[in-house]
């Protein structure tokens, strides 16, 4: 019973003056401030200057009248970031962690590079293409290598790959040209519309356009004369 008392006494008579601390305010302080001192139980939001931060770590947080006073007792403590780590050729940063911040109490753990253990072999071989460097017996995690196509094959897909986890992602195709031969245009009576050189090769994805020759005329139902080399593959038009 007279516990009880006792701490209503207590909640009635002991107040908060108008909290003063260093690198921060209240939000609205100017308007709050007449309404000091106020009782135990109350709680204002407040922001601390560049550099520091609430022992919270976040951005704002309340400050709080308590039988002891204001907590937190420090509001604003200072924060500083180191600049980004990063991690040899075969390491990675554990726990995605990259940097470490100085507070009040010391420095925060620094970041920590744990080896990735496995390895790559050889890249794979692509069909009618190539890497651009020496290939090598082993590659380490995160290695990368190009590819590169011969004359006239179009590069498909993305021409870099990563050793990841022990695997090579994804490596490119190389798309088949389209050779244009003399014998194939005569047995369709056409020939090329536009003509620059003796032997005509098209790269994957080029137009390639026809025309009848002299004294021929276009076949019905024949294929259109304007097409595209898909692959290695082409569709011919026909006249009669």
């Amino acid at each position: 019973f007279w516990l009880f008392y006792l701490i209503f006494f207590l909640f009635q008579v002991k107040s908060c003056e108008f909290p003063q601390f260093k690198y921060g305010c209240l939000y609205y302080e100017e308007i709050l401030r007449p309404n000091f001192p106020v009782s135990i139980g109350n709680k204002y939001s407040y922001k601390c200057d560049n550099g520091f931060s609430p022992p919270s770590g976040l951005f704002w947080d309340y400050l709080r009248c308590t039988v002891q006073g204001w907590e937190p007792e420090v509001p604003c403590v200072r924060t500083m970031e180191m600049p980004l780590s990063l991690c040899y050729n075969g390491y990675s940063l554990q726990n995605g962690q990259d940097t470490m911040t100085c507070t009040e109490n010391g420095w925060s753990p620094p970041p920590k590079c744990i080896r990735i253990s496995k390895t790559c072999g050889p890249p794979p071989p692509i069909d009618n293409g190539d890497i651009t460097s020496l290939s090598l017996p082993e590659y380490e995690p995160l290695s990368s290598v190009d590819y590169q196509c011969q004359k006239y094959y179009l590069l498909k897909g993305n021409k870099t790959i990563t050793c990841r986890n022990g695997k090579w992602s994804k490596p490119p195709t190389c798309l088949h040209a389209c050779v244009i031969p003399e014998n194939i245009m005569e047995a369709h009576n056409i020939i090329l519309k536009w003509r620059h050189t003796e032997k005509i090769y098209a790269q994957a994805g080029e137009d390639i356009e026809f025309e009848c020759k002299r004294g021929y005329q276009k076949a019905r139902g024949s294929l259109p004369f304007r097409t595209k080399c898909i692959n290695g593959t082409i569709n011919y038009p026909t006249c009669v």
